[in-house]
């Protein structure tokens, strides 16, 4: 018709063609045209759909959507499936899919059509937010009205809204697709036919409704917000109603379980969290939410969480073996993991030590750290290594399961492991001797450490040796001492110990070296010599008791003063005689006396008494070395820091003090460091000691005391100084090293180092050599010089000369001492390291002339070594200089060792200069000479000289002739033969081809044309001299081998393309062709092999953008169906073919649908039965099996219908049983037949609609129990309902169980049938325990049992307590009462006892404070532990079972508790702002009434300054005040609360009374030493102790020798001391305090008062007074008046002042005959026996006392007369 027409679709211009098969503006079209039936015309896009086929070259096709009326048999369109092809431009309609239309003559154009107006609005492809509407066209009167209908209005509303949708103007054809409709909503149609005329309605409107699907809900948000071990909760932001999609939304939790999705439980759509318990730890699980409304279902993402780990329980059979004595072998049970997922993966072991099983409790070591050890995984046992021995161990064991970041402990699990004994890990400790005698020796040592016992010490061996290594003695004892006899005298022996245990010896204390030796004068039991003294025999037969009679000589401190007795047991006098005994002799006492017997006298005195004391008055009687003696202490040197002290033994006769010696304590420390304590080594009878590890260069003081049982221990009191040597050195400080910019030299300077005299530094040693290079770094130069021989100097510095350029050099400095005994020490070293400076290298190295060409040159040269440098590499300088040619000069640097300098002048001479630079400075220039070579000239004449000998797709080969001089111009040597490559007449690239005469060309691009150019370079300047260039060769390449194509098939055709297939073809693109041309082929396989199918598919293609691939589609009839077909594509280009991979594929046939189909249950649940008959086969195709495949359709107790794919199978028969699926379920049949390889296309599928047979529900129900506020006999049991999945067939009811539990029976209760989820039971039996459970059941039986569910009713009869008395006791109140007895099922198993207390009476306000309740099982109690003297209130209820209280009617009682004593104390504190030097007030807090306890009576109060305790009656008294205190003194006071009862606890505080003057009582007291000088002492004042400043001392002579009246007035010397002295010599005080150097100022043997009195700042205090008798002194005068009478000799006495003590023997000498003798006289005369008359004698006499002799008189002359 060549009209254009507009079809209108929503107001959008669809399609635009000009055809004569498409209607006109009247809907008037040619007879014969599909249009005349109604439908639509529709332009196919690309991909659409099920018209694929039909595409034009374009990518589009029209086709013709034939309306349902025009499919009938018969109608217009015969046999017309749904869509016909529309030829563009043509008259008349196609081919299509589908059977053309029948001529124009067969279908008139009036073919009646339905009314409009009878014909419903037919809804197809309803969605959720759209849907098609189409409807039948007006018959041909409704088209032919006036006016005539032109199009339809269509217009939508939703159902309920006021609002219309915008109006859809549709032009004549009869459909409409309706789209961005809302989900779930009744909406509204209605149809308008219409004129031309917009505004006129042309029939009737036609209102129909239509609901949409509900749309896919959002995706609903499901995060995991917690896990723990058991459980798991998922947030969730639910969604709101608006994004359901729908009216009804489920939410349903799923879980995976085994790759399916299973549900889990249905939620709430509002629940915004969900709890997911009941899970295993250490469990991965994956979980999701499923939102399902009534036609679609969407998923949350999944969430995959694990559970967390969980504390495994303790391990069991723990235990630990001793496997050696310091290995415990510990072993167990894992924990029971059944309920887990979590696996152990390690135990920790912890064990720590509890104590040493030899060691008592106040002897165990410090607490150790755990240790901590971890097994591996499946470890169940572990031994413990490194143990102490015989010890104890505490050993837990803990599980371990694995956590994120470390690991999840379990319950521990503790032990008590011991180990086994072993020998002794230490010596015996502090080995000394005990005991000496000429023969013996005696041991004592201290066990080992109780750590290092490791056992029950069994007893000690020892060893004994002498100096020759011969064992002398061994043994073994059980005690810690033994005395080993028989041994030789005066020899030494070497002695060591080990303890033993059961388990063997343990190693040996180091060698203790002593010597046995006599001891003296020592005896046993109470005589004399217990108090010192000597034992002596008198000579002579000098009276009273005659020549050899044994005596006693007092000690100087037990004699007598002024005549006065002194004390016991010694009579005045200085000498005792001895009873004669019979005891054998003592000890290596002198003279023939025999041990002495205690004195016959019992007069006592008070000064020592006879068995010692602790006063320090008789501090002199202990065992002192004499001060006199100078072989005490001697030392020998063992090192700077070592010596060896050895001293002699206490002697009876040469030392002071009371015997016997029981060993001695070596004391001492640092000269002048008062502060350092002394250091004491008990040392028992050894007489020497071995110390290392002094201080070096010090002073040390040293004392040995002998010791006594009963002595005491004296003040230290230095008896010898030793030095000890000097030690090591420091090294020397701020050590330093400069060169100073000078070459060879270094400088080197330091400080002293810290030292004092005499071990000062006296010299230093310095060394140094060995040098390095700095240029060397891997020392491989060494300096000539420089050994390393030391040097001394006593400066601070030195400087070293002749030294390497850039020389490292080690330099070490020792500082030197000298001790006085060793010689030189050196002390530590101290090295540094110098570098000299750098210098110029010392030469240039030779250069080399390698090539020489007409205007170049290479010259090389090789490195200097590092040696040769003295300092860092910098560059070389060159020059090369041509002076013949206008003095050409080239200049440059490098750092490599070769150059190439071009641009000279060819044939002349050159030089060149060469220099090597380094950070010292430069080095001489080398030089060298040379000569360029001349030039040459060529040249080629035949250009046409390229041969190809061969041609690939990358590659091409040539050749060529030589040049010939002969032949070519030209004239010199060929250099090389270049070969210049070009492309589009662009060079691309050369080929240096050398002397060679051919040359492959790789690289080259396929199918490409070339051209290759040749020309010759001749020797010359510079480069060389070029030839001439050839003419172009042009070569082209072959083609490659193009892409493999490609090819699959598109569409497998259906049952209406039978005979047609479409395949789609990749054919490479330009790229991929390889070349300029190609051709492509489809070639089909047949009989004779593969042939072309069809012409050629393409020539030429355009190179594509996006692919490599060009892709199309071909299209092949005619096929024969149910048959094998192959196809291939062919590609060609000019070189190459190449094939894709074959295609095969078998054609379809064609099958129509099965006939009469039915299903049936059977009796088994969950089973269907379904036959059919045979379809009608078509084409002959065989048939192979039929496909039938069942959905679930539906449930019927969930009322509503859902389509889920089950399964599908195959079979042979024309029926089939399809077992295993749900009960009670409707499921649909479909049941498709298939031909051999491939399904029929069934143009409508067979279904069928079936109900399985169900059986009794599944699922275990979990009833809960609910209280009933109303009455507590009664129970209410709930339960979720069944899911309806699980119903599993109709009618659903519940059976109800309650049964009694009491004791051992299970009774049923009672039973009901529920149609609900509730059961209730009413007057249930008080005290009752009841079980519960629930059974679903149907029509078909009773399901399974629930979970049990267990409740308790109550107790409801039982009334309160009765009778509750209460009576108070001394330890608490006892309550007693009686219970109402009832029958029932309530035990009583006890009483509950609430208490509060309310007040305690010494308050006066109240507490109501609640006790911790109480239980008894029986109907009296004991209440202890109150408040006393307190109210409490007490409530009783009935316990009836372990969880608590019956709540029943309570009964009180009110009872008040006994007083007891007060039980706080008071607060005290010394009130210091009132405190005196005599008085202390204190002040106190009362108690708190809550611990008065009673009645409040009186205060009582007591001090050390106070005789007993002292009542205080007044309550509100809050102060005392101390009186008639001493000042200085600290004083406690104490005071406590009385009541009625008792007292209670004292408060205490402490207060010091103010400052005072000094107190007295000093103990003053005086030693006279061996030097006959006083030393007075005294000790800080015991009166009282207040400061005191100074001491003021005075001395006064009250009586002397000669009883001379002391002059009245005389006055008393006095002297102020320091408060810290505490003795002073007593000349001192006479002196006033002047050092009496020429001699001594006492009197001898007089009697000297002194005073001492204390001074501070308040005042002086009382005096302290002490008689000081002077020692005696050996006569200071001689005897005179020597007269002769008658052979006898008399002398006058020495004068008074000049005695110094008591006269008590005169010793003469008599000379004569040239003999002199000797002897004593205690007169005043003696008559020599045997002198002879007539001869000349000589004498002399002096006098003595005990402390001496005097000086001789003057010696006389006389003859005897006849």
């Amino acid at each position: 018709m060549g009209s254009i027409i507009q079809l209108w679709v929503i107001g959008t211009i669809l399609l635009t063609v000009t055809d004569g098969c498409i209607m006109g503006s009247r809907n008037m079209c040619n007879s014969g045209t599909p249009l005349m039936f109604g439908g639509r015309i529709q332009l196919l896009p690309r991909d659409g759909g099920l018209v694929d086929p039909f595409w034009n070259n374009e990518g589009r096709r029209f086709v013709f959507l034939v309306p349902p009326g025009g499919r009938r048999n018969g109608g217009g369109l015969r046999g017309a499936r749904g869509v016909i092809v529309i030829n563009e431009g043509a008259g008349r309609c196609s081919r299509g899919n589908g059977q053309c239309p029948m001529p124009a003559t067969d279908v008139p154009c009036e073919m009646p059509i339905a009314n409009y107006l009878d014909e419903p609005l037919v809804f197809s492809n309803i969605t959720s937010t759209g849907v098609m509407v189409t409807w039948d066209a007006l018959d041909e009167k409704a088209r032919q009205r006036n006016p005539p209908i032109t199009w339809y209005a269509l217009n939508i509303r939703e159902v309920g809204s006021e609002e219309n949708l915008p109006s859809v103007p549709v032009s004549s054809g009869a459909f409409h697709r309706a789209r961005e409709l809302t989900p779930d909503t009744l909406y509204q149609f209605q149809l308008v036919p219409m004129s031309e005329d917009v505004t006129e309605v042309i029939s009737p409107l036609r209102n129909q409704t239509m609901r949409t699907l509900c749309g896919v809900p959002s995706t609903p948000s499901f995060l995991e917000s917690s896990t723990t071990s058991r459980s798991v909760t998922f947030d969730i932001i639910p969604l709101t109603p608006d994004d359901w999609q729908c009216s009804d939304l489920t939410t349903t939790l799923q879980v995976l379980n085994d790759y399916v999705w299973e549900d889990i439980r249905p939620i709430e759509n509002s629940a915004t969290s969900v709890v997911v318990d009941g899970l295993t730890p250490c469990t991965s699980y994956s979980y999701r939410l499923k939102l399902s409304n009534l036609h679609e279902t969407t998923h949350s993402d999944a969430q995959d969480i694990t559970t967390d780990e969980e504390a495994p329980g303790e391990v069991t059979s723990a235990s630990s073996e001793s496997t050696s004595p310091q290995t415990l072998n510990v072993s167990w049970t894992p924990p029971d993991m059944s309920d887990t997922a979590c696996e152990v993966v390690s135990y920790r072991i912890q064990y720590s030590l509890v104590g040493h099983m030899s060691c008592p409790l106040d002897e165990q070591p410090a607490d150790e750290a755990h240790q901590v050890v971890y097994t591996e995984r499946d470890t169940t046992s572990i031994p413990l290594v490194w143990l102490e021995h015989y010890a104890e161990y505490n050993i837990s064991i803990t599980p371990l399961v694995a956590a994120p970041g470390g690991s999840t402990a379990g319950e521990a699990v503790s032990i008590i492991g011991s180990t086994t004994t072993a020998a002794p890990s230490e010596a015996p400790r502090e080995v000394i001797l005990k005991g000496v005698a000429k023969t013996q020796l005696t041991f004592q040592w201290r066990p080992p450490p109780c750590t290092a016992q490791n056992g029950v010490i069994t007893g000690y061996s020892y060893v004994i040796a002498d100096n020759s290594g011969e064992m002398s003695n061994s043994g073994t004892v059980d005690t810690t001492s033994v005395k080993i006899s028989d041994l030789d005298q005066d020899t030494e022996y070497t002695f060591k110990v080990a303890a033993l245990t059961s388990a063997g010896i343990g190693p040996y204390s180091s060698p203790v070296k002593e010597t046995t030796r006599s001891r003296g004068n020592e005896c046993s039991g109470k005589h004399p010599l217990q108090v010192g003294g000597m034992l002596s025999n008198l000579t002579g037969d000098t009276p009273p008791w005659g020549s050899g009679q044994p005596i006693f000589i007092v000690p100087h401190h037990l004699r007598s003063r002024n005549g006065r007795r002194t004390g016991p047991p010694f009579r005045p006098g200085g000498i005792i005689r001895i009873k004669r005994s019979t005891q054998s002799p003592c000890s290596g006492s002198s003279g023939a006396a025999n041990c002495p017997t205690p004195p016959e006298i019992t007069e006592s005195m008070g000064v020592c008494p006879l068995a010692g004391s602790t006063d320090e008055n008789c501090g002199t009687a202990y065992p002192r070395f004499s001060y006199d003696q100078e072989d005490v202490i001697s030392f020998v040197r063992l090192g700077p820091k070592g010596v060896r002290v050895t001293w002699r033994d206490w002697s009876l006769t040469k030392d002071r003090g009371i015997g016997p010696v029981t060993g001695y304590l070596l004391r001492y420390r640092r000269r002048h460091r008062p502060i350092e304590p002394v250091i004491e080594i008990p040392k028992g009878m050894s007489l020497y000691h071995e110390l290392f590890n002094l201080t070096a260069n010090e002073d040390y003081e040293f004392e040995v005391v002998a010791l006594k049982v009963e002595g005491g221990m004296e003040i230290f009191q230095p008896r010898a100084i030793y030095r000890t040597g000097c030690g090591v050195l420091d090294p020397v400080p701020n050590l330093a090293v400069t060169n100073n910019g000078e070459y060879g030299t270094l400088v080197v300077s330091w400080d002293t180092p810290n030292s004092s005299p005499p071990c000062t530094v006296q010299y230093y040693k310095y060394v140094y050599g060995e040098p390095s290079m700095k240029a060397c770094p891997d020392g491989g130069c060494k300096h000539p010089s420089s050994p390393r021989v030391p040097s001394d100097t006593t400066e601070n510095n030195i400087t070293l000369t002749d030294l390497g350029n850039y020389n490292e050099y080690n330099i070490s400095i020792i500082p030197v001492t000298l001790d006085p005994e060793v010689g030189p020490l050196f002390g530590e070293e101290r090295s540094i390291v110098g570098t000299t400076s750098e210098n110029a290298p010392t030469r240039t190295p030779d250069a080399t002339l390698t090539t020489t060409r007409p205007t170049s040159v290479v010259i090389s040269w090789n490195n200097l070594s590092c040696c040769e440098m003295a300092g860092e590499f910098t560059m070389y300088s060159y020059t090369l200089r041509q002076p013949e040619y206008d003095a050409l000069e080239i200049n440059g640097t490098t750092t490599e060792n070769t150059i190439e300098i071009e641009g000279l002048i060819a044939f002349a001479n050159f030089s060149f200069e060469l220099q090597i630079h380094s950070t010292g400075g430069a080095a001489p220039v080398n030089i060298i000479n040379g000569t360029t070579k001349p030039s040459t000239e060529l040249f080629h004449s035949n250009l046409a000289v390229l041969v190809t000998e061969n041609v690939t797709s990358s590659s091409v080969t040539l050749s060529w002739r030589a040049w010939d001089p002969e032949i070519d111009n030209g004239t010199g040597t060929v250099q090389s033969y270049i070969i210049r490559v070009f492309q589009d007449d662009m060079g691309i690239g050369f080929i240096d081809a050398g002397l060679n005469l051919s040359v492959t060309v790789d690289g080259l691009d396929f199918d490409t044309m070339y051209d290759f150019r040749f020309f010759i370079v001749a020797r010359g300047p510079g480069p060389g001299v070029f030839g001439l260039i050839s003419d172009p060769h042009f070569i082209r390449t072959h083609c490659a081998v193009p892409s493999r194509p490609g090819l699959e098939l598109k569409l497998l055709p259906k049952t209406e393309l039978l005979n047609k297939v479409i395949l789609k073809l990749q054919i490479p693109e330009e790229a991929g062709w390889r070349c300029r041309n190609l051709a492509a082929h489809l070639q089909k396989e047949g009989d004779g092999g593969w042939t072309n199918d069809g012409e050629q598919l393409i020539n030429n293609y355009v190179k594509g953008t996006e692919t490599d691939y060009y892709e199309d589609f071909v299209q092949r009839e005619d096929l024969v169906p149910c048959s094998e077909v192959a196809y291939r594509v062919q590609l060609v280009n000019d070189h190459h073919t190449v094939y894709s991979e074959p295609l095969r594929f078998t054609t379809l046939g064609k099958l129509s649908n099965v006939r009469n189909l039915t299903v049936t249950e059977t009796e088994e649940p969950g089973e269907l039965f379904v036959d059919w008959e045979v379809p009608e086969v078509i084409n002959n195709c065989p048939m192979r099996s039929y496909i039938v495949e069942y959905n679930l359709f539906g449930t019927p107790a969930c009322q509503r219908n859902i389509k889920q794919y089950i399964d599908s199978i195959i079979v042979n028969e024309t029926q089939a049983r399809i077992p295993d699926l749900e009960p009670f379920r409707h499921y649909t049949i479909e049941v498709t037949p298939i031909l051999t390889g491939y399904a029929g296309n069934v143009p409508e599928k067979v279904y069928g609609l079936g109900l399985t047979r169900g059986h009794e529900p599944i699922g275990i129900l979990s009833p809960v129990v609910g209280i009933n506020a109303s009455s507590i006999r009664e129970l209410k049991f709930s339960w979720r309902e069944l899911p309806c999945e699980t119903h599993n067939g109709p009618n659903l009811t519940y059976l109800c169980e309650l049964y009694l539990t009491n004791g051992q029976r299970h009774i049923l209760e009672d039973s009901m049938v529920a149609d609900s989820e509730t059961c209730t039971f009413e007057n249930l039996k008080a005290c009752g325990n009841y079980s519960f459970r629930v059974i679903p059941g149907n029509d078909y039986g009773l399901g399974n049992v629930s979970h049990e569910v267990t409740a308790r009713i109550s107790a409801t009869a039982l009334g309160p307590v009765e009778n509750i008395s209460t009576v108070v006791l001394p330890e608490g109140v006892a309550v007693r009462w009686e219970r109402d007895e009832v029958s029932g099922l309530c035990p009583v198993a006890g009483y509950k006892l609430n208490y509060m207390l309310q007040r305690q009476q010494a308050c006066r306000y109240c507490i109501d404070e609640v006790q911790r309740p109480l239980y008894t099982n029986g109907t009296s109690y004991l209440i202890e532990n109150l408040r006393a003297f307190s109210t409490y209130k007490i409530n009783i209820s009935v316990q009836l079972d372990e969880q608590g209280s019956v709540g029943l009617v309570l009964r009180e009682k009110i009872f008040t508790s006994k007083s007891t004593a007060p039980t706080e104390a008071p607060v005290v504190r010394a009130d210091t702002s009132l405190s005196k030097s005599q008085s202390l007030t204190f002040k106190w807090n009362p108690i708190n009434c809550t611990a008065l306890n009673g009645i409040f009576k009186q205060y009582t109060f007591k001090s050390n300054g106070t005789k007993g305790e002292i009542g205080i009656s007044n309550r509100r008294r809050r102060s005392r005040t101390l009186p008639n205190l001493i000042p200085c003194t600290t004083y406690q006071f104490q005071i406590r609360v009385v009541n009625s009862i008792g007292g209670g606890p004292f408060g205490s505080a402490f207060g010091t009374t103010a400052i005072g003057k000094p107190g007295r009582d000093f103990s003053l007291s005086s030693e006279t030493r061996d030097d006959k000088t006083v030393i007075l002492h005294w000790q800080r004042s015991a009166q009282n102790p207040c400061p005191i400043d100074h001491y003021v001392i005075g001395a006064l002579l009250t009586d002397d020798l000669c009883e001379e009246v002391i002059p009245r007035g005389h006055e008393r010397e006095e002297m102020t001391l320091a408060g810290t002295v505490t003795s002073i010599r007593l000349e001192e005080i006479l002196m006033n305090g002047n050092d009496p150097k020429d001699g001594n100022h006492l009197k001898a043997s007089s009697i000297y008062q002194v005073t001492l009195r204390a001074r501070n700042s308040i005042g002086d205090g009382e005096e302290d007074f002490l008689e000081v008798k002077t020692p005696e002194l050996a006569p200071s005068g001689s005897p005179g008046a020597i007269a002769q009478v008658m052979g006898t000799i008399s002398w006058s006495e020495v004068p008074c002042k000049e005695r110094n003590g008591v006269i008590v023997d005169y010793e003469f000498a008599l000379g004569g005959d040239g003999i002199v003798r000797t002897d004593v006289s205690t007169r005043k005369e003696v008559t020599p026996p045997g002198l002879m008359a007539g001869s000349t004698y000589s004498f002399k006499v002096r006098a003595g006392t005990l402390a001496g002799y005097g000086p001789w008189s003057e010696e006389v002359h006389f003859q005897v007369n006849e």
